[in-house]
């Protein structure tokens, strides 16, 4: 009787050994993903929030972004309390959607296919774009301060 349960066990341990190996491969997807996650992969963290400075100028952004889930572009001025301009491309515009902007702009114009917006004054040199995410994909941001043009790739999850 013994010799027939050996013989069952001897039939399906290569199966078995295989289901072993497929669970610790699940197991170590299911690992990076969480540790991914847990640095921002998919929203606040490490690896999404950004910081480019150029010419005393500094934006801020997430690379990472989801499907109407708000966040913030926050752009920091070298000179406070001076008019500025910021141009962001019109085909962002049409993927992420500006809720809200602080301090509000005196103007907005529409000039080769980008949004100009323009501040009369800023008191702390800080301006935030509140901003929702509408449809998933990659997305170019080209924002031009005094002159300046800066590119961002940002990515829109579900």
């Amino acid at each position: 009787m013994m010799e027939i349960d050996i013989r069952q066990i001897e039939k399906h341990y290569s199966t078995q050994k295989l289901e072993w190996v497929a669970f610790r491969i699940f197991w170590i997807m299911m690992s990076l993903i969480l540790i991914a996650t847990a640095l921002g992969l998919f929203g606040d963290g490490l690896l999404s929030n950004k910081t480019y400075i150029n010419n005393g100028n500094k934006i801020e952004y997430d690379k990472f972004m989801r499907v109407e889930k708000g966040t913030e572009l926050l752009v920091h001025f070298n000179h406070a309390g001076e008019n500025a301009k910021i141009s962001i491309n019109n085909d962002y515009i049409k993927k992420v959607r500006i809720e809200q902007i602080t301090p509000e702009p005196s103007k907005v114009e529409l000039i080769n296919n980008e949004l100009i917006y323009t501040f009369s004054s800023i008191q702390k040199g800080f301006i935030v774009f509140y901003l929702s995410p509408q449809e998933m994909g990659s997305q170019q941001l080209r924002i031009t301060i005094a002159g300046q043009q800066m590119v961002f790739d940002q990515h829109i999850y579900f």
